[in-house]
């Protein structure tokens, strides 16, 4: 099975092209809402999102391990579409306010099982996560 990218470097029709391109950004912002939800700020789904991390320190193990597990859980809940193959975080010494996740995943577009990247930048300051 050859990769998203592949295929598109390889001369897959324009109009298939640009739609697994929107078809992935659509999977990327909604993962983006469900990672900037709050756990227990949803009534039919408890859940869903992040725990507040609030009084943590978000240089510990502890934390990222807690915010992996959430997102870990989060995708296998509440976004089908997306298999997650691995989940590594990857502290930055010099910027400790911010958890940087890198996820490898198996995407469903198009009828087509699909390896993608996506990054998470998790905000300390403001508590915003953002998918790349």
């Amino acid at each position: 099975m050859s990769s998203l990218f592949e295929r598109m470097a390889s001369g897959a029709p324009a109009g298939r092209r640009e739609s697994t391109r929107r078809s992935i950004e659509r999977i990327k912002r909604h993962l983006e809402t469900l990672l900037n939800a709050r756990q227990g700020c949803s009534q039919s789904s408890p859940d869903l999102g992040l725990r507040d991390f609030n009084g943590h320190d978000l240089g510990s193990s502890d934390l990222l391990y807690q915010v992996s597990a959430d997102i870990q859980h989060t995708i296998a809940r509440y976004e089908p579409r997306i298999h997650l193959l691995n989940l590594q975080g990857m502290p930055d010494a010099d910027n400790p306010l911010e958890l940087r996740f890198r996820l490898d995943c198996q995407v469903q577009v198009e009828n087509h099982a699909d390896q993608l990247q996506i990054e998470l930048l998790v905000n300390g300051h403001n508590r915003y996560t953002q998918v790349r």
